[in-house]
Order: C-alpha cells, then structure tokens, then sequence
C-alpha cells in the first residue's frame, strides 16, 4: 500500500502534538502536587518551631513533619488550633485532610466550623453543604447545616433541614434544643415549647431549655409556670444567678414581695454584680417605705452601672418622700443628665418647684 509521504508527515506532528500535551499535562499536575506537598510541609516545619502556638499543636507538625499523608494528623492540629482561636492555619489544616481523604465528611464540617469562626459565613455554608453531599445520612452533618441556618437566621431552611436531622435521630437532644430556639425566634411558641420539653425529656434536665421555657411563659404572663421553669433550672444549676433573679421578678409581678426580696438576694449572694438584683430590691423596699434602705440598695446599683438613669429618679423620689428635697434635686438632675427625655424626673423636679410643670 502506497503511503503519501506528506500524508504520514501529518500524522506525525499531529501525533507528537497529542504527545506533547500529555506530558505538559502530567508534569502540570505532578508540579502542582509537588508544590502543594512543599508548600504543607514549609507550613509543617514552620508550625514546630512556632512558639505562638502551643506544645501540643507543635507536637502534632512534628508527627506531619515524619508522616505528612496521614489525614487524622492534620485533623488533630486543626482542632487545637481552632480552640487557639488560629483559625486561619486550622483551615488550612482541614483542606490538607480533605486532599488526603476527599470523602471524609466530618473534615468538611469540621473545614465549615473553622470559618464559621473565622466569621466567614459565605465558606462556612459551602462546606457544610459539602460535608452533607459527602454522607447526606451522617446525622453531625446534617446537624451541623440545620445549625448554621439557626445562627445565621434563615428559619424557613433551618425548619426543613432540622425535619431531616430530626428524622434521621428523633433523640437528638441538641437538635431539638436548636429547632426549639428557631421555632421561638421565629415566633411559633407552641412548636418551641413542646421542642423545650422534649429536650429535658432526652436529656433528663436542661437548664437551658428551662430557662428558655421560662422567659416564654413570662411573656405569656403565666407567672407561675415561668417560676416553675425557672426553678428547674435552678434544680440543674444551684449557682444560676439568672434564674434565682427571673424567680425574683415573677414574685415581685404577683405582688409577693417576701418571696422575691429572698430571690433577689439569693441573685446577689451568687453574683454582686448583679445590679438589677439591687435595683429591684430597692424598689421593694421604696415600697414597704424603707426609703433609706432602698437609697443603699439603688446606690450600689449605680456603682455597678453608672449610666442607669432610672435609679438616679427613684433615688430623687425616696429623698423626695424623705423631705430631703436639695438631694431629690440633685438626683432628678443627674438622671436628666443621663436621659433628658425622663418623663418621672421632670416630674419630680416640678412638684419641687425647680421647673415649670409640663402638664
């Protein structure tokens, strides 16, 4: 058979072209793999010699440094970087991992944590959406997404995917904790409620959901199951000055006074910051005509918070009530300098004489 030369000369350079971009090609790949693997291993050596992080996480670059394929190494250095608050060499930690095990989805949610904390919401999405494509039965995962969407208050997508997460493990306590926060955010009460519940049913007590299923039932203005919430909380936790100062709160709203005189105490013995405690206390105390009491206990409110212009006008009103009109005057005036806008202490101030009466 008769080849044309010119023909075969085709042939040829197309062939050898098809060659030469083969081997450009694979020696394009094998420098990216090069250099991505001196690029991890300068940031490894770098890492066990950095004294701006931890023995442990420099124990862990030796161990990249003597095996740097082995996936769980830089999983382990990423999570104590992380609660370094080194997100941003965690990060890198966790794309390695992924390199080296593209279908380990913890590492892609774990990669999402990492710049969830890093405040970068954007990534932080992309790779909890990853983790859950990588395994979309792995319930952390799926946890992990419908969690996101919590924080980031898109409630309608964190309702369906806390359905799923939920389907996939109805005794999923911290999913029926989050899913209770969004449905009361979001303002279904009812669903939050019975989510708050079911919580301390798989958990046995929850101070959290307690306090929560509180909060709920004092806006609701049912006093009495907002104390019994808050003192199950307290069942849980004996030092929760917040739930000891809310107890306090709902007694003092349904007028028994003695009762939440000795949880505002209780508030304070836990916690001598406390200055709503104080602050309450004193009006308790006004009212029982303890005025001088109630001017100590208004008193240390202000050292704990200065700028509280409402205990400058009662301190005004005991004084007022005390006679002692020049120290009524001077604290009327100094809530005014704090809001000039503080109807009662105008007020004060006109039945002393001081301004002209607005009515």
């Amino acid at each position: 058979m008769f080849i044309n030369p010119t023909h075969s000369i085709s042939y040829l350079c197309i062939s050898m072209r098809y060659v030469l971009h083969f081997l450009l090609g694979f020696f394009a790949v094998v420098g990216i793999f090069t250099s991505g693997c001196n690029s991890l291993s300068n940031q490894s050596r770098s890492l066990s010699s950095d004294t701006t992080i931890s023995l442990e996480a420099r124990e862990w670059s030796k161990k990249i440094d003597q095996s740097p394929n082995i996936a769980e190494y830089y999983i382990q250095r990423a999570e104590v970087l992380n609660n370094e608050k080194r997100h941003d060499l965690a990060i890198l930690d966790y794309q390695q991992a992924i390199q080296l095990e593209p279908d380990n989805c913890a590492s892609y949610y774990k990669l999402g944590d990492a710049y969830f904390a890093a405040d970068q919401t954007t990534k932080a999405l992309e790779y909890y959406k990853l983790a859950e494509r990588a395994n979309p039965n792995d319930v952390e995962a799926v946890f992990k997404h419908a969690q996101f969407l919590y924080f980031v208050r898109q409630f309608d997508k964190g309702k369906i995917k806390f359905g799923k997460l939920l389907n996939l493990n109805p005794e999923h306590a911290e999913g029926h904790f989050y899913s209770a926060m969004l449905h009361k955010e979001s303002g279904d009460t009812l669903q939050a409620i019975y989510l708050f519940k079911k919580t301390i049913e798989l958990l046995g007590a929850d101070y959290n959901s307690s306090m929560q299923l509180g909060t709920i039932y004092e806006a609701q203005n049912e006093i009495n199951k907002s104390i019994q919430s808050y003192q199950q909380a307290i069942n849980t936790d004996p030092n929760s000055d917040e739930a000891y100062y809310a107890i306090g709160l709902g007694y003092q709203k349904i007028g028994d006074n003695i009762l939440a005189m000795k949880n505002y105490q209780k508030a304070i013995d836990i916690n001598s910051q406390h200055f709503l405690a104080y602050y309450n206390a004193g009006n308790i105390l006004a009212a029982d005509e303890n005025y001088t009491s109630a001017i100590d206990h208004f008193e240390i409110c202000l050292r704990l918070k200065p700028d509280l212009a409402k205990a400058y006008n009662r301190i005004g009103q005991c004084f007022e009530l005390l006679s002692t009109d020049n120290k009524a005057t001077e604290n009327y005036l100094k809530c005014l300098e704090i809001d000039p806008n503080f109807a009662l202490a105008k007020e004060g101030l006109a039945r002393l004489g001081k301004i002209e009466s607005t009515n």
